[in-house]
């Protein structure tokens, strides 16, 4: 199969490419929209008796996939058939039964057909979650086709411009972009594609009404570092002796107010609102953590929006986890145990109780920043470095691959095959010795796993986000020895079993696998030639690992299937992962595309990098 191209539908002809562009985006967002949801159905809804997927022998890869809620079938022809992510998808065609010929089907057609197809198969039985599917899948249509109006940097230098650069969201979720509570001004203003900046708005609350905790320094010395915060509350409104300074989020801030326990608290004299002060942030690629340039810190607020699966509000479990496991990460010395990867804590948490017990919505999470300046340059998330790329360019993972290649005078499939084995010793090895030794695993998906590029090969990799974190069972008593405020976050705790399928998939499913998929998709290297080298690096693991990950990795090796989130399912059924037992979607099995390779001696593999 060749290289899948950037457009998942055929390219614009001279006279559409004159049109501003409108039509190039229009197009290329209903494609990516149609790739996310098909894909994503492919894998989380049973197939029928009348389906038909690709074999290797084909001369024209396609899939038929048998309607059942109507009776047609649906044919969509393949530009790249993957072992490990997505299928890239050329035209449709549409036949209902007793038609002779195939009919051209438009994207927003299929979109349409496929997510009725979804409801049907998913037995979902309330009517009214299917035109709330489709209007979530549409609104992130409409999100995708804004961004990419947008203008950004073609290609991405460092951590500034990678986090901003996400114009499609998640590769593997039917609405990535779904953005529910935020107005049009409102995305431009504070979403990470239109890289607004904009100031905290900022509160003083009487200090008897407030929470805070911090691993590190009191969150009063944090406030006091972010330049210009304090400096910037003039004319009235600088603290008052037993107030503790309240930053927010605009948005935060905006619907804080309109209720009724705020506007009490700012009546009676025990918070009062101080409005935008300080230096100007942008956002992350998560919306709600925010960070600046020259500032040490970044802030994780609750906001009012629900992106993808969830309402986007902190809990008072994870602000406790932070601090507990920022104490306790520095307790094990992690950063020297383990020089090649650093997790970035969110060591501090600052927040107004709420009388109820509950969260009252002023929720901020201090994290470090350690992309200060040139410190943030070459360094890049990997969902930015696996991301399609925007009409008529090349990935930004090919774009690192050949700038690589020309610096080593090598070809391409070379200097990405060297490039694949940096990045899993800066990256599977740490995280997989993390939960080896010490029964901690990580929530290392795409988005939340970055890497120091700025040497070219990868040199170091990083993990974010306090909600990440899994100890298993057997080790949770040694480590609440360690640390005795484990002991108040007891969600941070599962089987082995559990994590074992929770880190499958976050760290080589979600992550792992989308970097195979991207190389394989840009023709730098064939998937299968990666899965051996993956597959080759695990086993060379094998004997150092005698605790919990051993099992794990047997299984990658072994297993006949794999756990995957079910992004699809969790979203159709409008489920808020946040408000789950586990604060976790819906998983369920794919096929491994390791257990699943064929016999190949070492110089077939090794041919397949020449």
């Amino acid at each position: 199969m060749i290289a899948c191209q950037t457009a998942l539908i055929p390219a614009p002809t001279p006279a559409q490419a004159d049109t501003s562009g409108c039509a190039i985006a229009a197009q290329t967002a209903l494609a990516a929209s149609l790739q996310a949801l098909v894909n994503g159905f492919l894998r989380e809804c049973p197939a029928l008796p009348g389906d038909r997927r690709p074999s290797s022998t084909d001369p024209r890869p396609q899939i038929d996939i048998a309607l059942a809620h109507t009776p047609a079938m649906l044919r969509l022809q393949l530009r790249y058939v993957s072992m490990t992510g997505p299928l890239k998808f050329g035209a449709a065609q549409l036949r209902f039964n007793g038609e002779r010929y195939w009919q051209p089907a438009p994207p927003t057609q299929v979109i349409s057909l496929i997510a009725q197809e979804c409801f049907h198969r998913a037995g979902a039985t309330d009517p009214a979650k299917l035109p709330a599917f489709l209007r979530a899948i549409f609104n992130s249509n409409a999100e995708i086709e804004a961004a990419l109006h947008h203008t950004a940097a073609a290609h991405p230098t460092g951590f500034h411009q990678a986090e901003q650069s996400l114009v499609y969201g998640h590769w593997l979720h039917p609405t990535p972009k779904s953005r529910d509570g935020l107005t049009d001004w409102q995305q431009m203003a504070y979403a990470p594609e239109y890289a607004g900046e904009f100031q905290l708005h900022l509160f003083a609350a009487r200090a008897d009404i407030t929470r805070q905790d911090s691993a590190v320094a009191p969150v009063c010395e944090i406030l006091t570092e972010i330049p210009g915060l304090i400096d910037d509350l003039l004319d009235g409104r600088s603290l008052r002796p037993g107030e503790q300074l309240i930053p927010a989020h605009p948005l935060q801030a905006q619907a804080l107010l309109l209720t009724p326990a705020v506007q009490a608290l700012l009546a009676s004299g025990q918070l009062r609102n101080l409005g935008p002060a300080g230096p100007r942030f942008t956002a992350s690629s998560s919306l709600r953590t925010v960070f600046a340039a020259d500032c040490p810190w970044m802030l994780k607020f609750s906001v009012p929006v629900r992106l993808t699966n969830s309402l986007r509000v902190t809990l008072t479990s994870e602000l406790q986890q932070g601090v507990a496991m920022a104490r306790l990460l520095r307790r094990l010395n992690i950063t020297d145990s383990l020089p090649q990867f650093q997790i970035i804590d969110d060591p501090a948490y600052l927040t107004v109780t709420d009388p109820k017990g509950g969260e009252s919505g002023f929720e901020v999470i201090f994290r470090r920043n350690p992309f200060q300046g040139a410190a943030g340059d070459g360094i890049f998330t990997l969902a930015a470095l696996t991301a399609d790329p925007r009409p008529g360019g090349a990935s930004l993972l090919a774009t690192q691959i050949t700038d690589l290649a020309a610096r080593q005078r090598s070809n391409r499939r070379q200097a990405a095959a060297r490039w694949f084995g940096a990045y899993l010793d800066c990256m599977l090895t740490p995280v997989l010795t993390l939960y080896d030794r010490h029964g901690i695993a990580l929530e290392a998906h795409q988005q939340n796993a970055l890497l120091d590029l700025s040497e070219g090969l990868p040199r170091q990799g990083f993990y974010r986000d306090n909600q990440g974190y899994f100890i298993t069972e057997d080790a949770f008593a040694q480590l609440r020895g360690m640390e005795p405020s484990l002991a108040d976050v007891p969600a941070l705790v599962f089987s082995r079993s559990h994590i074992n399928a929770r880190l499958t998939y976050y760290l080589v499913v979600n992550q792992i696998f989308a970097v195979i998929w991207r190389m394989g998709c840009d023709g730098l290297v064939p998937e299968q030639a990666l899965l051996h080298q993956l597959r080759d690096h695990l086993q060379q693991m094998m004997p150092q690992l005698t605790g919990a990950a051993r099992a794990l990795v047997s299984d990658l090796l072994q297993a006949p299937r794999l756990a995957t989130k079910a992004n699809l399912l969790t979203r159709l059924h409008d489920l808020d992962e946040l408000q789950t037992d586990t604060q976790e979607g819906l998983f369920l099995d794919m096929p491994n595309p390791l257990a699943a390779l064929r016999t190949q001696t070492t110089e077939a593999v090794a041919d397949a990098f020449a």
